[in-house]
């Protein structure tokens, strides 16, 4: 999703980076093929430079790997260096888009929030279950996050029952067995 949502605003001539602070469990440099040897995490204890890790993924977008897996991801997002991080992003692009872990796996989202200007929740059905969307939205919103919305991703539209698709193949089906009445030859 924050990929997704990266390259979006790149296209619309914005100046982007995509940040990977799932410390634990880091993707986008899999998304992007890029290596994974120095990312933010090697930058927040300083043995890495943020201008020589950043790497550029196409026009207007560049993305900041995770980097090693720290001992402990927490301190490292929750420290003044993460928070110093952020505001030279912000004064470097247009647009910081940070890929967070997920809100029910510990503090890390919930931290990286409260130095966000608002925070998109992206949810997935058969993943994640109603109640635990909503208990994470919840969360957000007692710590006084500024949620912006609630994604749904990864449906599968032509099996959502309110679905133009759905409806759509019933009703050609039924078109197809219909005879035609008041045809004269």
């Amino acid at each position: 999703m924050s990929a997704n949502l990266a390259t979006s605003m790149a296209q619309l001539g914005k100046r982007v980076l995509l940040v990977d602070a799932c410390l634990h469990h880091s993707s986008q440099h899999h998304i992007w093929s890029l290596t994974n040897a120095a990312g933010l995490s090697d930058v927040l204890v300083g043995q890495a430079e943020f201008n020589t890790t950043v790497i550029e993924v196409m026009v207007n977008l560049n993305v900041l790997s995770a980097g090693a897996i720290p001992p402990n991801p927490l301190a490292l997002l929750d420290s003044k260096r993460m928070a110093a991080l952020i505001e030279q992003f912000v004064a470097t692009y247009d647009c910081v888009i940070i890929d967070a872990p997920p809100v029910t796996l510990g503090a890390d989202a919930l931290t990286l929030g409260q130095m966000a200007d608002g925070v998109l929740l992206v949810t997935r059905p058969g993943v994640v279950s109603f109640n635990s969307a909503n208990a994470a939205k919840e969360s957000l919103m007692r710590s006084q996050q500024n949620v912006l919305g609630i994604v749904v991703n990864g449906i599968a539209v032509e099996n959502e029952v309110d679905s133009y698709l759905y409806y759509s193949h019933e009703y050609s089906e039924q078109r197809v067995s219909r005879p035609k009445i008041g045809i004269r030859k």
